[in-house]
């Protein structure tokens, strides 16, 4: 738990590399797919077999790794290029939202969601507010909700995607208000490359999350 009264003397170098980085592995996502879906390689990429289960994967050990990082005496060039490589398999499980929404829905989402973010990340900044008991209820809350949907999947339950989306956007607002505070107690007056760049994979799935809850209520390309 963390007390309200901490120094505001968080290290702008420190902050400037976590969003730098979280910057960087959106770009690569969105390049990614861009040219995947550019030149028709997705197609191909898909008749792989299990390959879905395959990025979650990769996805899921390059997170775990990453975390396990921090406590080890490793250089932070190796957390860089699994967030490398992360941001690519990511690209690439993004690639088919090209095929569902246009590219003006897909603009006008991240634009909102840019704001949307930036606004946050002013709040989790700047409030004296302890945000982890609200980050607490909205991780059990996203739980709940992955598992719910999975139930309604697996018994052929109709869901609504609009509620499902307006709830799973207030979940992740809770949740990057918390990141960011955390982010600002754990870079408070050090220069650890290495959590800058852990943190940055944390926003960057935070923003991530956002912007598709963002794009499934604007709902999909009628053509």
């Amino acid at each position: 738990m963390y007390t309200n009264n901490y120094s505001n003397s968080v290290s702008t170098n420190s902050l400037y590399k976590v969003y730098s980085w979280m910057m960087v592995g959106l770009g690569i996502t969105a390049i990614t797919s861009a040219l995947l879906y550019a030149s028709g390689i997705f197609m191909l990429i898909i008749q792989i077999p299990m390959i879905s289960l395959l990025l979650f994967i990769v996805q899921i050990s390059l997170t775990i790794s990453m975390g396990r990082q921090l406590s080890r005496n490793t250089p932070a060039s190796k957390m860089k290029t699994m967030f490398i490589v992360y941001s690519l398999t990511m690209g690439i499980n993004m690639t088919s939202l090209a095929y569902v929404y246009s590219a003006g829905q897909i603009a006008a989402a991240f634009g909102i969601s840019a704001i949307y973010f930036a606004c946050l990340a002013i709040i989790g900044k700047t409030t004296k507010m302890d945000l982890s008991k609200v980050g607490n209820i909205c991780l059990i809350g996203l739980i709940a909700m992955i598992f719910s949907q999975f139930f309604f999947m697996l018994f052929r339950v109709s869901m609504d995607v609009r509620l499902w989306s307006v709830i799973g956007l207030l979940l992740f607002t809770g949740l990057t208000a918390w990141d960011i505070q955390k982010m600002n107690y754990m870079l408070n007056g050090y220069e650890d490359e290495k959590i800058s760049i852990y943190m940055a994979l944390q926003l960057y799935l935070d923003f991530l999350n956002i912007f598709l809850y963002i794009l499934r209520l604007l709902g999909r390309r009628d053509d």
